[in-house]
């Protein structure tokens, strides 16, 4: 019989265990941070909207169309119409944009995700 000491290593079992584990991360991993990417590229289009002269000028379903377009541009299509909410006040427009993202996992199992991107532009 061996003793305690001389014993090194992981069994086989074990070896396999953290593999499963480290693969069941890694799945994960590659099908949220898509959504997550998406999400900045959001942020990003709103962001600039703050930039955007002449806001004040427009119906706000033109805003909506505009927003969508960049949307586009960038390959983003879980922000639809009716997630962009425009409204105003005396020299500012507020755009909100807040949507949901459900993607499958396994199975029948599915992840929801939330965003809510805000700004308050300009009306100039």
């Amino acid at each position: 019989m061996q003793s305690k000491n001389k014993q090194k290593g992981l069994t086989g079992i074990s070896i396999m265990v953290m593999l499963v584990a480290i693969a069941f991360i890694a799945v994960i991993f590659l099908k949220i941070m898509p959504i997550y990417f998406d999400a900045f590229k959001v942020g990003d289009v709103v962001t600039a909207m703050k930039d955007e002269r002449g806001l004040g000028d427009k119906p706000n379903n033109e805003i909506a169309k505009m927003i969508l377009k960049r949307l586009d541009v960038n390959m983003v299509t879980d922000v639809t119409k009716e997630d962009i909410l425009v409204e105003r006040a005396k020299n500012i427009v507020y755009i909100d944009i807040e949507y949901e993202v459900r993607k499958p996992m396994f199975g029948n199992l599915d992840v929801i995700i939330s965003f809510k991107k805000s700004v308050e532009a300009p009306a100039i």
